[in-house]
């Protein structure tokens, strides 16, 4: 299996880093600005926080109605845009909240998310 995308996992807490080029796109490499947490608990695409989603050409397609871990209900916008993972660019939508990937977007471009503790690495492979 090749590897798509490193990452690091920091305090148990598994992380891949991006950033938003010059087209408005998230790319997510290993050198990058921010870290977006490897969120197994999150079903869908990509959670950012505003100002974020604010530099990236996003479309607001819908609103909708998520539970957070809290269990609280929350309606939050719903935008469509996207995300370059490895040789993958994938469509997929994206909600504003704290730096997450979901378990959707991650199975759009991988089939094997390892997890090393022992290296505090993890990897997306295909």
């Amino acid at each position: 299996m090749t590897a798509l995308i490193r990452g690091e996992i920091e305090n148990f807490v598994p992380f891949f880093n991006g950033f938003v080029n010059g087209d408005g796109v998230l790319i997510l490499q290993e050198d990058a600005d921010f870290s977006l947490i490897v969120d197994t608990g999150f079903s869908g695409g990509i959670a950012l926080p505003e100002e974020i989603l604010e530099e990236m050409d996003v479309e607001l397609i819908d609103y909708g109605t998520f539970r957070l871990a809290t269990g609280d209900e929350v309606e939050l916008p719903v935008f469509w845009g996207k995300v370059v993972i490895g040789n993958y660019e994938i469509e997929t939508w994206f909600i504003t909240g704290d730096s997450l990937l979901g378990m959707e977007v991650l199975s759009l471009a991988g089939s094997c998310l390892s997890l090393d503790f022992e290296k505090e690495e993890v990897k997306l492979m295909a």
